[in-house]
């Protein structure tokens, strides 16, 4: 498939507006409009970018062959069955569905109707994370912080599905194994549901892993550390970069800084040595189209859709045990 693929955006609120403008960037891809329920706000990303404002959804379906879906989380499942049922390939923003019912119902349609269902966590395109995921490194504990300033969107859904999933779906991929045991604390803080929550997640290999997320921090913070034999690894998802400190025998490199040296009883020096990787700078959104638009032509399916399932489960899992934190059994 040579030619470009036509793309709508359905949803022009803030994520859909930044997909918008991306979308009519991309040199594979055409841009033939948008569609948002609220037709000023249609209008403004048409008039800026220069494309249709179409009047519904189903003008947007019959233009398309491709959309990206940035609507409230609570609407992806409906939305998503009436382009999928229409054959159109979707990339929704996360997460895939609010119910672990409803996202399996969207991904085996997707299967039914061979159109390609992408879920847009980007956060897995960050360079840092490639990297990370191609080394051998048995991972034993992780620590991660996701934290923002609250901002009035996203608030159909708590913390764990607006935030959380993100480092959810990551841990996902780099750990491949199943939960075996969740807890988790939360609380409503601006909105009436939690808005900061953190979970501990007992992974089938043995790893532990402690996830914070938070939208109502007075700073910004994405990093994620992991911790394993002889290694230590610290990736900052705002800056591409990872620190890495390892104990080794071997001097440091180039690049490397040397932190402690000792000898040990085999008769051996033991070395702790710092390095740091610093990635180019990738749009992770741009990426993320790039591999939509791959996943159309090949005719695959997304290899990553089992991660943001699982991701969704574990959302699930977290969710409930806030909810039966705050709530004991016997209460009220």
């Amino acid at each position: 498939m040579s030619a470009r693929i036509r793309v709508a955006v359905i949803g022009v609120g803030h994520m859909g507006t930044f997909h918008a403008r991306l979308w009519r960037q991309c040199e594979a891809a055409e841009m033939v409009g948008v569609y948002d329920i609220v037709p000023d706000r249609a209008c403004a990303v048409a008039q800026e970018l220069g494309v249709t404002a179409f009047e519904t959804l189903e003008q947007a379906l019959e233009a398309a062959q491709a959309v990206t879906l940035a609507t409230p989380a609570h609407t992806h499942a409906e939305l998503l069955r009436m382009c999928l049922h229409a054959g159109r390939h979707c990339l929704v923003e996360k997460p895939l569905a609010t119910s672990l019912a409803d996202a399996q119902d969207v991904v085996e349609l997707s299967a039914r109707t061979g159109a390609v269902l992408m879920v847009g966590h980007s956060e897995r395109f960050n360079p840092a994370f490639r990297w990370l995921c191609q080394q051998s490194f048995p991972v034993r504990f992780v620590e991660s912080h996701r934290l923002h300033p609250f901002r009035p969107r996203s608030t159909d859904v708590s913390v764990v599905l607006d935030v959380m999933i993100h480092d959810l779906e990551l841990l996902a991929e780099l750990l491949d194994a199943p939960v075996e045991q969740v807890q988790a604390h939360g609380v409503p803080v601006l909105t009436p549901l939690p808005d900061i929550v953190n979970a501990r997640l007992q992974f089938a290999n043995g790893c532990v892993a402690n996830v914070t997320a938070s939208r109502v921090s007075a700073k910004f913070l994405r990093k994620m550390r992991l911790f394993g034999p002889n290694r230590y690894v610290a990736l900052d998802f705002a800056q591409q970069s990872l620190e890495l400190v390892c104990l080794q025998q071997e001097p440091p490199g180039a690049g490397e800084e040397l932190l402690a040296e000792y000898g040990s009883e085999d008769g051996h020096m033991r070395r702790i040595v710092r390095g740091v990787r610093q990635f180019p700078q990738v749009n992770a959104l741009q990426e993320e189209h790039r591999a939509f638009l791959e996943c159309i032509r090949s005719g695959h399916p997304d290899p990553a859709l089992p991660y943001a399932m699982a991701a969704l489960q574990w959302a699930q899992q977290i969710e409930s045990a806030v909810m039966a934190a705050v709530s004991p059994v016997g209460a009220p």
